[in-house]
C-alpha cells in the first residue's frame, strides 16, 4: 500500500518572509505588512547584494508578491470557496 501526505496552508497562515543570507547565513524576518523591498537589497550582516541584481532590481517583485498576498488574504471572506496553497512536506533527512 502507498501513502501520501499533502501539506496544505491558508494564505492568511503566511505571517512574514524570511530570507537566509548565501553568504554568510544571517536570517531576517519581515512581516507582510511591511514594504519589504528595499530591505532586502543587502545583507544587514554582510553587505552582499540580495535582491540587487546586474542592472535590474528584484526588490520591487518580492514587495509586490507581499503586497498581492494582503489582498488576496483581504479578499478571501467575499468569496465562495476556501483557497489553500499546496506546500512541500518537509523531507525526512
Amino acid at each position: 500500500m502507498t501513502s501520501q501526505t499533502k501539506v496544505y496552508i491558508e494564505p492568511a497562515d503566511i505571517l512574514s518572509i524570511r530570507c537566509d543570507c548565501k553568504h554568510c547565513g544571517a536570517s531576517l524576518s519581515l512581516p507582510l505588512s511591511r514594504d519589504v523591498g528595499k530591505s532586502l537589497l543587502v545583507c544587514s550582516q554582510c553587505n552582499k547584494g540580495w535582491a540587487r541584481l546586474e542592472n535590474s532590481s528584484e526588490e520591487t517583485l518580492i514587495s509586490e508578491f507581499a503586497f498581492k498576498v494582503e489582498k488576496m488574504v483581504s479578499a478571501l471572506p467575499r468569496l465562495g470557496f476556501k483557497l489553500l496553497l499546496e506546500i512541500a512536506a518537509e523531507s525526512e533527512e
